[in-house]
């Protein structure tokens, strides 16, 4: 009997080497600049299906691949303005890989469409979208991380009147002390993204998502809210509403929404977690959709190319990325506008293949009666990738945005009855408001396969809300094993929950 228990164990063990080793391995590198020893970011990793992903800002790439696949597979790497390399999937063993930069003169080239000015170069940017771009539908699978860091630089509150004696000086004191100052977040997904270039036409399937977290920091806010909400209700009468005024702004909330019946019935549970579900597609699919209207009315969707004349344009290198010979064009602003950058063209198709910016001042600044708000940093990457018909697609995409706000105003709560006439008012609490924070938001998203598909495919698939982010405290290497993502930065990897 033990004679064939162990038996069994060496053949399920066995059993689960064997699946492990066909289900797929990885690579993974970093990839650096052969002369300058820096890493090159956002280089283009694929194997002979056309399978691939993105390396990050810090060079970087994981890539899985069957092993039951063609034992001659390649893995091949390219990024502009560098020689492409390939290597043979069995012999690679590198941890770093040097790509070589390409030198090409303009004066050496002979192109066959004449030469060209870089203002000329992009007015035929515009031409013939709809034969440059695939505006029709597609089902694209792709990885969306969001990275958000905010910071609260100052945080005071002078009570000036407060009929419930809780909320006195003391109390707000206490509290704000206990507020933490700097809390991060970093969510991911994977899934399907279907539609065409418009921002109705889109719908989301999630197979994977995580969530990282710091619990303390979240513990603290909802003890917060737990204190609030039973001296609330301890004060407060269900029958009332909230007048909220600062300066001569104002808005009214109803009391019944802080007073929210919390059932703990299987069938409100279900619900509750439901409506989760669905607020959190929902949500990731808002974001996407609005950071990838690239496209309007079959018109890129681009601010360099709505506002070119107030720009100067300037061919700074002609290079090659794999076969497509590809413009350089660097551009800057004439008067006041905010951005300067560079355009990437194919110059067989005059396409617009990769474009990156940055601000150079403050993007909004405004200031009014106490409030102020300085949107201080904007940065964008975009990446198309040919595909088999000749068209471009978008592969990757990363959008990065800081700001700063303030507000140094009076705050005016008061407590009215719904139901009594004339002098309703039940309770107030004044006060002075003395608060900034600043705010960063990082966004990246890598498309690893678009395919065309019909109008019905796109009508009959429906959306389903099953998947929640698993909420993780720190960061794990394990959580996309087997899968191509992006490579998280040395931020992500290093996210944990604090220890005091």
């Amino acid at each position: 009997m033990k004679r064939i228990s162990f038996t069994i164990f060496i053949f399920y063990i066995s059993l689960i080497t064997l699946s492990s080793k066909l289900s797929g391995q990885e690579i993974s590198a970093t990839i650096v600049d052969s002369l300058s020893k820096k890493p090159i970011s956002f280089a283009t990793i694929y194997l002979s299906n056309n399978k691939g992903v993105v390396s990050n800002e810090d060079g970087e790439f994981k890539i899985s691949y069957d092993l039951t696949s063609k034992k001659n597979d390649s893995l091949f790497i390219s990024c502009m303005g560098y020689k492409k390399l390939s290597f043979h999937i069995s012999e690679f063993k590198d941890s770093i890989i040097y790509l070589p930069p390409t030198s090409i003169e303009l004066n050496s080239i002979i192109l066959s469409n004449n030469t060209l000015t870089a203002e000329q170069v992009v007015e035929q940017i515009r031409q013939e979208i709809s034969r440059k771009y695939e505006l029709g539908f597609t089902k694209k699978k792709l990885f969306f991380r969001q990275s958000g860091i905010e910071q609260i630089i100052k945080l005071n509150v002078k009570i000036k009147k407060s009929s419930i004696n809780e909320f006195n000086q003391t109390f707000w004191d206490s509290t704000l002390k206990k507020i933490p100052r700097k809390a991060e977040r970093h969510n991911e997904i994977l899934g399907n993204l279907y539609g065409d270039f418009s921002i109705i036409n889109q719908k989301l399937e999630l197979k994977k998502a995580l969530e990282l977290e710091d619990k303390k920091v979240t513990a603290v806010f909802k003890n917060i809210e737990n204190l609030f909400g039973t001296i609330l209700k301890e004060n407060v009468k269900t029958d009332s509403y909230f007048k909220i005024r600062t300066g001569i702004l104002g808005t009214k909330v109803d009391a019944n929404k802080i007073f929210d019946s919390k059932d703990h019935d299987t069938l409100s549970i279900i619900k509750k977690d439901s409506i989760k579900k669905n607020s959190f597609l929902q949500s990731r699919k808002r974001i996407i959709t609005n950071i990838n209207q690239l496209f309007k009315d079959e018109k890129l969707n681009l601010f360099i190319l709505k506002k070119s004349k107030k720009y100067t344009f300037k061919i700074t290198k002609f290079t090659y990325f794999g076969e497509t010979p590809v413009y350089i064009i660097s551009f800057d602003p004439k008067e006041n506008e905010d951005y300067k950058g560079k355009i990437y063209v194919d110059a067989d198709q005059m396409t617009l293949i990769r474009l990156e910016y940055k601000n150079i001042k403050n993007i909004r600044d405004f200031k009014l009666l106490g409030l102020s708000y300085k949107e201080t940093l904007k940065e964008v990457i975009i990446q198309f990738k040919k595909m088999k018909s000749g068209k471009y697609t978008i592969q990757y995409l990363e959008y990065v945005t800081g700001s700063d706000t303030m507000i140094k105003r009076p705050l005016v709560i008061t407590e009215k009855n719904k139901i009594v006439k004339g002098r309703n008012r039940q309770n107030q609490l004044k006060m002075n408001l003395d608060m900034s924070q600043r705010l960063y938001q990082k966004y990246q998203m890598v498309v690893f396969k678009t395919t065309p598909i019909s109008k019905l495919e796109f009508e009959t698939f429906k959306e389903e809300t099953t998947i929640l982010p698993v909420n993780l405290t720190q960061y794990d290497p394990t959580f996309w094993k087997g899968y191509n993502i992006i490579e998280p930065n040395t931020a992500i990897k290093g996210f944990k929950t604090k220890i005091d």
